[in-house]
């Protein structure tokens, strides 16, 4: 959750400066290949600051904070995400004045990579894939393909310079001081921070296999992007993918690299999927708790869900373990095909697992979100309710005649049988009011609201 003020005033000034040329043609660029990944705010931004370039030369000559919120007619919140968005990728480029009082930014814009880089970029072009889908990306890359006419048959009628121009004396230069010419920037790449534990990695890498020389700074690069991309950890890309690529030659190359961590990805998570990434968090449009600070216990359940992905909660309701990968497939599919957003099925997941002793029953789960989706279940409070009716309405239908003649033999068979522990939201009417949790801080798991209890 961005709170703005921590980096950036509305009083705080602003320059922006280009790196270098920017062509027209970058506008198609930006929103076809670009806009799909960092949203419609940030494209808008972007060309915003575009139109500003250059246009401020000073501090005496910037403009606030505040002039950018009234232009784009959007929060400072969300400006200050939509300029992280653009960093992220590599189109901004910040600059904070130190100890300067109020505070003063330089924003340099940066041109999109090239048509070949991106499409091979190995990141970016991934996630535009997941993002848009196998067809449109097909049809997207046809777009951009070079589909040149064939001049077969035809002859060079082109005329040169010296057939229209006559030569004239040679005039005297005027002498002055070399100058820069202003020319267009070199695209810079979207950069990961080091989380990557090559430490770790040089461990598991036997001399005999791959030696330290193998390791250029481009292969440590492109093991970072593709430990991001693919969730891969230093032993996971050492023995399937680092050895694989160099069993042959001893030296890494980069695209039999990418091969085998993709292979092996494929392999595990099934041959018809690609790693998980988008933000799989909630969108900021459907939170509720955006920016405010939880009060009641339901808030804080609210705001829980909002922040964390499906794969965050998957790993909490497993004591930290890494996700199967059946449920990711499940999941990916409810975001997908369902088009369910992540905090909703945040929310679906909790209550299934809860409900069928942690598991996840495909078909039942598919059909539960697809009676979500039907009725347009867009937040996390509409799923808590939907979730609390279904509960009321299973314990309601529990306490007919039949249900409870099979209860009590089951009862007789297994004596020492208990009650399940559920969350407040699960369980409380609409018209209740709020109890103190039961739990303590001590006894509850990090991170985890107050109101619930996963386990």
């Amino acid at each position: 959750m961005i709170q703005s003020w921590k980096e950036v005033l509305p009083g705080d000034r602003y320059i922006v400066k280009s790196s270098g040329l920017l062509y027209f043609y970058d506008q198609k660029l930006i929103t076809r290949l670009y806009q799909p990944l960092i949203g419609i705010e940030a494209t808008s931004l972007y060309f915003t600051l575009w139109q500003e370039m250059d246009q401020y030369n000073s501090s005496a000559d910037s403009m606030t904070h505040h002039h950018l919120m009234g232009w784009m007619n959007l929060s400072l919140d969300r400006i200050l995400e939509a300029r992280k968005k653009l960093e992220a990728v590599r189109l901004l480029r910040t600059l904070k004045k130190r100890e300067h009082d109020p505070g003063f930014f330089s924003i340099s814009s940066c041109c999109p990579r090239s048509l070949p880089i991106f499409f091979n970029d190995g990141l970016l072009n991934i996630f535009l894939y997941h993002q848009i889908g196998s067809r449109d990306y097909a049809r997207l890359k046809e777009t951009f393909s070079d589909n040149s006419p064939s001049f077969s048959g035809y002859e060079d009628v082109t005329v040169s310079f010296n057939d229209v121009f006559e030569s004239v004396p040679a005039a005297k230069m005027i002498a002055g001081e070399e100058k820069k010419w202003v020319d267009r920037a070199e695209p810079l790449e979207p950069k990961l921070q080091p989380a990557f534990d090559f430490g770790m990695l040089g461990h598991y890498l036997s001399d005999a296999i791959v030696s330290k020389e193998a390791l250029t700074p481009k292969v440590k690069e492109a093991i970072e992007k593709l430990a991001f991309v693919y969730k891969l950890d230093p032993f996971d890309m050492m023995s399937r993918a680092i050895q694989s690529a160099c069993l042959h030659t001893g030296m890494i190359e980069i695209d039999d690299l990418r091969k085998e961590v993709r292979d092996y990805y494929r392999l595990e998570s099934g041959w018809d999927t690609f790693p998980a990434l988008s933000e799989r968090t909630q969108p900021n449009v459907f939170r509720e708790m955006l920016g405010k600070e939880p009060k009641t216990d339901e808030e804080k359940e609210i705001a829980w869900f909002e922040e964390r992905s499906p794969y965050e909660v998957l790993e909490t309701l497993a004591d930290g373990a890494k996700p199967a990968a059946p449920d990711l497939r499940l999941v990916e599919g409810l975001i997908m095909d369902q088009k369910l957003n992540p905090g909703v099925v945040n929310v679906l997941i909790a209550f299934m697992m809860k409900m069928n002793d942690y598991k996840l029953n495909k078909s039942y789960v598919e059909k539960i979100a697809g009676q979500w989706a039907r009725k347009g279940i867009k937040t996390v409070r509409d799923a808590m309710r939907i979730t609390r009716d279904e509960y009321v309405m299973r314990s309601g239908s529990s306490s007919s005649p039949k249900v409870k003649k099979k209860e009590s033999a089951r009862r007789r068979r297994r004596p020492e049988s208990h009650e399940e522990v559920l969350p407040k939201w699960m369980t409380k009417t609409d018209g209740e009011k709020e109890k103190k949790s039961a739990i303590s801080e001590e006894e509850r798991r990090p991170n985890e609201p107050s109101g619930w209890k996963i386990i």
